[in-house]
């Protein structure tokens, strides 16, 4: 049987190429199609089974429609969650997402990033980049290829960002320990520390510790290695244990962390901790659902996932737009 061609959609509707073209794609509105012509359009498709050939459709336009998401762990509730509001809002958009992940891994994310611009083709990029420097998207070969960078800070010349207050929300977090007359407050960080995210929370941490008149205390501040959180923060809480300096709370710098500390110290060997307070930048909903409180800060995920998405389809539509960093605020979240 004959595959339906946009011709057979022409001729049974009696409208142009174009026009249904537009409606297919998600586009009517933007064109000022009435609701009832694109319902007509879009019901006809169905009823006839009509699928477009995307293949035909790249040839022509010179286009994939594919777009990369690459972050540090696809697993991690706020890069899912962001994923997901991405990849609805590029569908409504006649686009696709491939989503990758570098597991904090700077070789990983070059290598995914080449593949997907030189061998998959795609047509832009969203980045959570773990990079230190901009010397690698300097490179020419990705001059064409539309970027926008989310959650992090690469110091790139000529890119735009989508970005929370770190900063302000590290800040806002541990005041509120503060207020509860936690004095001692641990930080546990999570590698790589050259991050933009973990410097910026690392920084409010500090600046709320000295505005309540505390002197920082270096060893109060713990390294977590990514790849081995759970063997590191067990480290870490029998270290605290064994110098007798059990803190008054933990402040944790991301989801992951919170998970593992949570569940080391309901366990009969780490239960001096019960009661040491737990702060997370970063909220999920196991929060609401165990028994222990845990003060959380929210990221605007659908946030970042649309202004991420807005950014980008400006640019494919040929919009030039400016160096830019737009940084959206948190939310406290107190129990």
């Amino acid at each position: 049987m004959r595959k339906l061609q946009l011709d057979d959609l022409s001729k049974e509707l009696g409208y142009s190429k174009t026009l249904i073209s537009m409606v297919l794609n998600g586009k009517g509105n933007q064109y000022g199609i009435s609701k009832k012509t694109q319902a007509l359009v879009l019901d006809t498709a169905a009823r006839l089974n009509y699928t477009p050939n995307k293949f035909a459709k790249s040839l022509r336009t010179g286009k994939s429609y594919f777009i990369g998401l690459i972050v540090s762990d696809i697993s991690n509730p706020f890069y899912s969650t962001i994923a997901k509001r991405v990849e609805s809002l590029l569908f409504e958009s006649g686009y696709n997402l491939m989503v990758c992940s570098t597991d904090e891994n700077e070789e990983r994310e070059k290598l995914l990033v080449d593949m997907m611009v030189n061998q998959q083709g795609v047509d832009g990029l969203i980045i959570s980049s773990v990079l230190q420097n901009a010397e690698f998207y300097e490179h020419a070969r990705f001059s064409k290829t539309p970027m926008v960078f989310i959650d992090r800070v690469v110091p790139l010349h000529k890119a735009n960002y989508v970005l929370i207050d770190n900063y302000g929300g590290a800040l806002s977090l541990v005041n509120q320990l503060i207020k509860q007359n936690c004095k001692k407050i641990a930080c546990f960080a999570i590698t790589p520390l050259h991050l933009s995210t973990i410097e910026d929370r690392l920084n409010g941490y500090r600046k709320a510790i000295q505005n309540a008149g505390i002197q920082v205390d270096p060893a109060l501040i713990r390294s977590i290695r990514f790849m081995s959180m759970t063997e590191d923060v067990e480290q870490e809480l029998r270290a605290f244990m064994e110098t007798k300096t059990i803190p008054d709370a933990i402040f944790v710098l991301n989801n992951h962390l919170a998970v593992v500390l949570l569940k080391l110290i309901k366990t009969k060997q780490y239960s001096v901790f019960e009661n040491v307070k737990i702060a997370c930048f970063d909220d999920i909903e196991l929060f609401n659902i165990i028994d222990k409180p845990v003060t959380s800060l929210a990221q605007p995920m659908d946030a970042i996932g649309k202004v991420a998405v807005d950014k980008l389809m400006a640019t494919l539509a040929g919009n030039q737009l400016t160096t830019s960093s737009e940084v959206l605020p948190t939310q406290l979240i107190e129990r």
